[in-house]
C-alpha cells in the first residue's frame, strides 16, 4: 500500500538521506487514508497549468526540483532592491494575519485561501490597524461563488470577491459540507461594510511576487501537494517522495532569502505544521514555475479620519425624502445623506450596536459601520 512506503520512520530516512532541512512529525493526517487527504486539498489548476505541469513533470514521482546554488543567486540577485525577508506575523512589532482555521473534509481551500490574503490587506491598506478584528465567510464565497467541496479555481474566487465582497463569518458560518448560499443573512452587506476588492492579477516573477508580498501584503498561490507534505512537522519543505495528492490553494504571508522559502498559511488547522503554519524551498511545487501568485488589491483609506461615535442621530423632514445621519465623532457633529432605504436599517443596527465606528473628511461621514 501506498501508505506502507511513506511510514513516518520511513520519511525520516528519506529525508536525512537526501539532507533536506525539514523534519517529519505524526500530525493530523498520519491515520487518514489517501482519499480521506485528498479532501484537505480543493484548487482546480486551469488548462495552462496542467500544460505546465505536465512540461514539467509535476505530476509524476520525482524528489525534489528545488534550485542548487546557481538557482539561489538567480533568486536574490532579482531581488535586489527588496529586503531579504518579510513576514506578516511580525511587521513593525504586529501581526498582520489573522488565525489560523480549517477547511475541514471539504475541498474548500480556495476560499480559505482567498479569505486569509483578503482579511490580511484590508487590515493593512484599509484598516492600517493590526488589532482589527476580521473574520470573513469562507462559506458564503465558496457557495455563492460557485464552488463546493469538490475543489475550485482560484480565478472565479477573485472574481466574485471583485464583483461581490463577502460578509462576516458569523452571517455564514463554515460547516465543512454542501451549503446554502441562500442562507447567508440578507443584511450582510451593512453588517460588514465594502468588502469588494478593485482588482487582482497574477504574477510569475519572482521579483513580482516578492515585491507585491513587501509592498501590498499577503498572496494566494496554488501548489502541488505530494504525500510526504501531509507529515510535515516545521522546517523549509522540499518534496523528498511519495506521489502526487492533488492541488491545494494556500495564503503566502512572507518570504526569507536566508532559509531561501517561501512562508506558507496553511488552512489545515494548528495542529499541523509550525502550528498551522509552514516554510517551501523557492522552486518547489510549482509554486514558483505554473502558479505564480495572485495579488488582490483591495481599497485603501482615504486621507480623511475614523474612530467611534459618540452620539448618532437621524433628520427627519414632513417636505423631502431626504434624511441626514448625523454623528458626533472627533470633538463634533458630522454628516452624511441617507435614502429612505438605508433609514430603517442605519436605525434598526444603530440600536442593536453597542459601538459605532464612523470615517469622516472634514464634516462629511464617508462609512459608518456598526458593532455589537
Amino acid at each position: 500500500m501506498e501508505q506502507d512506503k511513506l511510514s513516518l520512520d520511513a520519511l525520516k530516512a528519506q529525508i536525512k538521506d537526501k539532507k533536506a532541512s525539514w523534519k517529519a512529525a505524526k500530525t493530523i493526517f498520519s491515520e487518514l487514508s489517501i482519499e480521506e487527504r485528498k479532501k484537505r486539498l480543493g484548487f482546480h489548476p486551469t488548462d495552462e497549468h496542467l500544460a505546465a505541469i505536465r512540461n514539467l513533470g509535476l505530476d509524476k514521482e520525482f524528489t525534489s526540483r528545488s534550485f542548487e546554488a546557481s538557482g539561489q543567486l538567480k533568486y536574490q540577485l532579482e531581488s535586489e532592491t527588496l529586503p531579504n525577508s518579510i513576514d506578516w506575523r511580525a511587521v513593525e512589532g504586529a501581526t498582520w494575519t489573522t488565525p489560523i482555521k480549517d477547511q475541514g473534509n471539504c475541498g474548500s481551500c480556495v476560499a480559505f485561501g482567498s479569505i486569509a490574503a483578503l482579511e490580511a490587506l484590508l487590515k493593512i491598506r484599509y484598516y492600517k490597524d493590526a488589532a482589527r478584528d476580521l473574520d470573513f465567510s469562507e462559506a458564503h464565497l465558496l457557495w455563492c461563488g460557485g464552488g463546493s467541496c469538490d475543489g475550485w479555481s482560484i480565478d472565479d474566487a477573485c472574481d466574485y470577491l471583485k464583483k461581490n465582497g463577502v460578509p462576516d463569518e458569523a452571517c455564514l458560518p463554515y460547516q465543512p459540507k454542501p451549503m446554502s448560499c441562500g442562507a447567508t443573512c440578507s443584511d450582510w452587506k451593512k453588517r460588514v461594510g465594502d468588502t469588494q476588492i478593485l482588482d487582482w492579477s497574477n504574477a510569475k516573477d519572482i521579483k513580482a511576487m516578492k515585491a507585491n508580498l513587501v509592498n501590498n501584503g499577503p498572496q494566494i498561490t496554488g501548489m502541488a501537494i505530494y504525500d510526504d507534505f501531509f507529515s510535515y512537522g516545521s522546517g523549509v519543505y522540499k518534496h523528498v517522495t511519495g506521489s502526487l495528492a492533488g492541488y491545494h490553494c494556500i495564503n503566502v504571508i512572507g518570504y526569507d532569502d536566508n532559509d531561501g522559502c517561501w512562508i506558507g498559511k496553511n488552512s489545515w488547522g494548528t495542529g499541523w505544521g509550525e502550528g498551522g503554519f509552514f516554510r517551501i524551498a523557492y522552486g518547489e511545487c510549482g509554486i514558483d514555475d505554473v502558479f505564480g501568485m495572485w495579488n488582490l488589491k483591495v481599497k485603501e483609506t482615504s486621507d480623511g479620519e475614523e474612530g467611534y461615535a459618540d452620539q448618532i442621530s437621524i433628520d427627519y423632514s414632513c417636505v423631502s425624502s431626504v434624511r441626514f445621519l448625523h454623528a458626533y465623532a472627533g470633538g463634533k457633529w458630522r454628516h452624511m445623506k441617507i435614502g429612505d432605504a438605508d433609514q430603517m436599517e442605519i436605525a434598526k443596527l444603530a440600536i442593536e450596536a453597542s459601538k459605532v465606528y464612523v470615517g469622516w473628511k472634514d464634516d462629511q461621514l464617508t462609512f459608518v459601520r456598526c458593532y455589537n
